[in-house]
């Protein structure tokens, strides 16, 4: 008969065991069922191009744009004659920028054409300055939900900032759309703004600019939208009246990023930002010849008044509190 419990087989059953018990448990795939947890991957924020060229632009300020001359000029006493406390000595931080106050008055100053020149000028640029600033900003924060509906693919956003800015939602793609919104939804640059109100308010004299706050000569076909002018062709033309300057500037602004008339403006500035740079007053002036009847004696008209009174430098600027 066979011996299970032989001394020898005991021994090697014992040691089988204890080396066992030694060993840590290996298993391919779990001996349960564990269940997974998805997590959904977030969308990653793309940056927006035209934003990163605006800012580099801002981030390498033109020094041989500075110069003191009939803006830093002006005394005191003029500026407050005018103008609130705060209008008067505009500086430069440290980044280089021109550091404009977050001050807004809401109609033209009386009594500019009694000034001299310079000064009528220097009161002018200062108080048109947070106008134009808060203008494009409000646009940047337009700017800004778009970029976060597109990586977010919020359709129904889009849709609500193209009207906005006009866009048939119904006769284009989705591809089509975020496009033209894309060249639609950008701020006008400071210096252009500055030289075409300069043009059509004769540096805040005249008299759609004081009797009806309207900076830019926009015209309308509205009855009581306006002042009619004494040399009008069309006797149901008006200048558009504003309640306060901001709205003057707004809708100076968005009548250059609508109008089918600024198209090849749009175009124009789009295409500078796709090359990486940010367009100034003169780059766009050239787009400019729809604005006036005179067309390209317009074109020349804004680009003296920016060279001949260095407007460039004022892109260069930022609103400050």
């Amino acid at each position: 008969m066979i011996r299970f419990f032989q001394p020898s087989i005991l021994g090697a059953l014992l040691l089988a065991v204890f080396a066992g018990l030694l060993m840590p448990l290996y298993f391919e795939k779990p001996r349960f069922s564990v269940k997974q947890i998805q997590t959904q991957p977030q969308p990653q924020q793309q940056e927006d191009s035209a934003r990163s060229v605006y800012d580099y632009k801002l981030a390498n300020p033109d020094s041989n744009k500075f110069s003191e001359d009939w803006f830093e000029l002006v005394s005191n006493d003029t500026v407050l004659e005018f103008l609130p406390s705060g209008f008067q000595k505009f500086r430069y931080g440290t980044s280089g920028l021109l550091e404009v106050p977050n001050l807004f008055v809401p109609i033209v100053p009386r009594g500019l054409d009694t000034l001299p020149v310079g000064d009528k000028k220097a009161i002018f640029i200062r108080f048109m300055l947070p106008l134009i600033l808060n203008a494009n900003q409000e646009i940047w924060e337009q700017r800004k939900i778009l970029e976060v509906a597109k990586n977010t693919a919020d359709y129904q956003t889009i849709i609500n900032i193209a009207k906005m800015y006009k866009i048939n939602t119904d006769a284009l793609n989705s591809d089509a759309l975020v496009r033209l919104a894309n060249e639609r939804v950008l701020p006008v640059p400071t210096s252009l703004a500055l030289a075409q109100a300069a043009i059509e308010s004769g540096w805040g004299t005249s008299r759609f600019s004081i009797q009806g706050n309207a900076l830019f000569g926009q015209w309308s076909w509205s009855p009581g939208s306006g002042l009619k002018p004494l040399e009008a062709s069309n006797s149901q033309a008006v200048v558009r009246s504003f309640p306060e300057l901001q709205g003057s500037v707004t809708a100076y602004m968005k009548n250059l990023n609508t109008h089918l008339a600024y198209q090849e403006f749009r175009e124009l500035r789009n295409s500078y930002v796709s090359d990486g740079k940010w367009p100034d007053g003169l780059d766009l002036a050239s787009a400019m010849h729809p604005y006036a009847e005179i067309g390209d004696h317009y074109v020349d008209s804004i680009k003296n008044i920016i060279m001949q009174n260095n407007l460039g430098r004022f892109d260069y600027s930022e609103l400050v509190n």
